[in-house]
């Protein structure tokens, strides 16, 4: 299956920032206190974003994220730095184990991301018993 850049970014763009399930979506329902665990999955997702994106930009010779961006500032980012890849970006191969394309590492952003927003979501509103 191939994805152009556009539409990689539509797909992190709604895992990130859809009115409806994504992460600022998830996050935004939040009421009170956090349950502790959103802090982890925050934090996870902004060290998986920045590795995944530090990746690509060794391999194809893209910027990298900014060190200091915290997981807002990443998301925004990444959707743009998403955008400017060329077709050949996007086939150069990362190498390693899984040895993925910048388009599957892309994809599998998404779906962690998405993945994660649930589980945010569901912390959102934690079943209270009697």
């Amino acid at each position: 299956m191939s994805f152009g850049a556009e539409e990689l970014a539509i797909l992190l763009d709604e895992a990130n920032h859809a009115p409806w399930e994504s992460v600022r979506a998830a996050l935004a329902s939040i009421e009170g206190q956090p349950h502790p665990r959103v802090g982890w999955l925050t934090s996870h997702l902004t060290a998986t974003k920045r590795d995944y994106w530090t990746q690509i930009a060794a391999a194809t010779g893209t910027p990298a994220p900014d060190d200091a961006a915290g997981l807002s500032r990443l998301m925004a980012w990444e959707v743009d730095a998403a955008r400017a890849l060329s077709t050949g970006d996007l086939h150069t191969r990362l190498g390693g184990s899984e040895n993925m394309t910048v388009s599957d590492v892309l994809r599998l952003n998404a779906r962690h991301t998405a993945w994660h927003a649930g589980q945010i979501a569901a912390l959102a509103h934690p079943v209270r018993l009697a």
